[in-house]
């Protein structure tokens, strides 16, 4: 098969259309892929939400994996109070999300905190 500039960019499409569904699922009902990938000053990133969050998706579906390369890619289209996210997929995979470590514990902490609120409450 041969992997044309055209093949490339619209397996990338389909990764970025993937991730938005699942952001309109529950979280932002309006978001959609960035048209030209991040490219307005405003809106950095492979996804518009619709409206403000804090964190900045940036999603690679690609073959060949240079995890390190695109995490800094996702790091400097974040702006002073966002938090990179990192989607990566290849063909027959599964799709993963990549976060920092202390984002990751930071989320659970709150979750672990709301369940408790919630059983409080019952």
């Amino acid at each position: 098969m041969a992997r044309t500039y055209k093949s490339v960019k619209a397996k990338g499409n389909r990764l970025e259309k993937e991730v938005a569904k699942l952001y309109q699922r529950k979280l932002f009902p309006r978001a959609t892929r960035m048209p030209m990938s991040g490219a307005m000053a405003m809106h950095k990133g492979d996804i518009f939400k619709g409206e403000y969050d804090e964190w900045v998706d940036e999603c690679k579906n690609q073959e060949k994996v240079k995890i390190w390369e695109w995490w800094q890619q996702a790091k400097d289209q974040c702006g002073h109070y966002q938090k990179p996210l990192l989607h990566i997929s290849r063909n027959y995979a599964d799709t993963l999300t990549v976060m920092r470590t202390e984002d990751y514990f930071e989320l659970r902490e709150t979750i672990k905190d709301l369940e408790e609120t919630i059983k409080e409450l019952k």
